[in-house]
């Protein structure tokens, strides 16, 4: 039987070393997990190493995992981790009680979202923001402002990423807000095609590998689906112009930090700048980590205003790539782009 021990530092590092060894033991007879060491473990960490340890299961059928010293973990059993993997421990994911400033483990099918939209007569992605609406009003324990307008901008843009590019039939997601260290974390994973494959759809992007593929996605106008000679509906506000994800890396950055991995890479972006990461492994589809710090958060059309001057600016430079005009979805919430038409 061979052990693989969590790590007692939950940041990205130690969790993608885990995540390697555990995949390194690909095809034993039985592998014991130890959660033994365990200690402070935050949003990305726990819905990275849950679809890591449910993927690995799904790989390797003929391997037993079993898992031991996590019985005191109360925290992540709160927050549905064991049974976002299958151990029969803590919360169930999709657990709806609970009126602190976080949100459990949470798996959106991408189906009861059309089912939704089709009853309301709605789009898929008015469906999205209102439900990244109230996940933004239970994190931050507000009905309005400019955090619940951060927040409701960043997870939508995330959600319908996937919603348009993934191919993944389900959203996962969790998030936690420490009102005292004025920081929001929230991790959106799906199980899709992953980055490379969906940007493989432009003809006008050259993309070699997953670092390629992640460095174009956080490009302002670089998208699948946006392109010289696609066919856009640009009396949509919802179509699609490639600047969702630049946007919202650029508000993670004040302050806070944004990290996204696909395939066998990740990039992680903070005020200091960049940094690559190899995974050590393969990841299905896309993993993204927004830290917002909430005492930099500004009014959020200011803010995107500002972000999106700057995007323009650089999609000039990368020519042919994009169309250069941020859809009105990219900019602001649905209730400013209605109230302009």
């Amino acid at each position: 039987m061979a052990t693989v021990n969590f790590p007692s530092n939950c940041n990205e590092q130690a969790i993608f070393k885990f995540c390697t060894e555990v995949e390194g033991h690909a095809g034993v007879e039985e592998l014991l997990i130890d959660f033994s060491s365990m200690g402070r473990i935050e949003p990305f960490s726990m819905a990275y190493v849950a679809k890591h340890i449910r993927d690995f299961n799904r790989n390797n059928k003929s391997t037993t995992v079993r898992c031991t010293g996590h019985k005191n973990k109360e925290y992540a059993a709160n927050m549905a981790f064991f049974r976002a993997f299958g151990l029969k421990h803590g919360r169930e994911p999709n657990c709806k009680d609970g009126n602190e400033s976080f949100v459990p483990f949470t798996i959106l099918r991408i189906q009861t979202i059309i089912d939704e939209a089709s009853k309301e007569w709605k789009e898929a992605q008015d469906i999205i923001e209102i439900r990244s609406e109230r996940l933004a009003k239970i994190l931050s324990r507000k009905e309005s402002g400019n955090l619940v307008d951060a927040l409701t901008f960043s997870i939508r843009e995330i959600m319908r990423n996937v919603l348009e590019h993934s191919q993944s039939r389900s959203i996962e997601y969790c998030a936690q807000f420490w009102p005292t260290y004025n920081k929001v974390e929230i991790a959106i994973i799906d199980n899709g095609i992953g980055l490379r494959q969906s940007l493989s759809t432009n003809p006008f992007i050259q993309v070699q590998c997953d670092s390629d593929a992640i460095q174009q996605a956080l490009m302002p106008a670089i998208s699948s689906k946006n392109f010289k000679g696609a066919n856009i509906n640009r009396n949509n506000p919802w179509h699609n112009s490639g600047f969702g994800l630049y946007m919202i890396s650029r508000i993670c950055r004040l302050g806070g930090s944004f990290l996204i991995c696909s395939g066998d890479h990740g990039i992680a972006l903070n005020e200091q700048g960049k940094q690559h990461i190899n995974l050590g492994h393969k990841i299905s589809g896309t993993a993204v980590r927004m830290v917002l710090n909430t005492s930099k958060l500004t009014d959020l059309s200011q803010m995107l205003t500002k972000f999106r001057d700057d995007g323009y600016e650089i999609a000039k430079e990368i020519k042919g790539v994009g169309m250069y005009t941020a859809s009105a979805a990219s900019q602001m919430l649905s209730r400013d782009f209605k109230n302009q038409a």
